[in-house]
């Protein structure tokens, strides 16, 4: 079973990422700051971590920095969450080693389309 981690404070949109992948194959943990999102990414070695980019004790691009430091955990693809649609933050995430980026909100639909990229045989 494919492992999925995301990485959200808001509770909101930690209810929706549930319901959209509620009826998938994959296996889903959720962390609501940075900190818990990188102890929980080194416990459960997921197949792909989503992250928001702002959030409280640490934010995304430290996440991804964090794992990129980590022989263990560099290979694992991380997509960045935000609303920011602006060029200057999309460059930022990839800057940061993103294996994409997906614009909020976004609907149940294109976070399964997101999700199931990154399990395509």
């Amino acid at each position: 079973m494919s492992k999925v981690v995301f990485c959200e404070d808001d509770p909101m949109i930690q209810k929706l990422v549930r319901a959209a992948l509620r009826s998938t194959s994959h296996e889903v943990h959720v962390a609501e700051n940075g900190k818990l999102c990188l102890a929980l990414i080194d416990e459960v070695r997921p197949d792909v971590v989503f992250s928001d980019v702002m959030m409280p004790e640490m934010d995304g691009f430290g996440v991804a920095d964090a794992m990129r430091a980590r022989p263990a955990l560099a290979h694992i693809p991380i997509v960045f969450m935000t609303a920011s649609v602006q060029r200057e933050q999309i460059e930022e995430c990839f800057r940061h080693g993103a294996a994409g980026h997906l614009a909020k909100p976004f609907t149940m639909t294109e976070l399964r389309a997101r999700v199931a990229q990154f399990f395509k045989n």
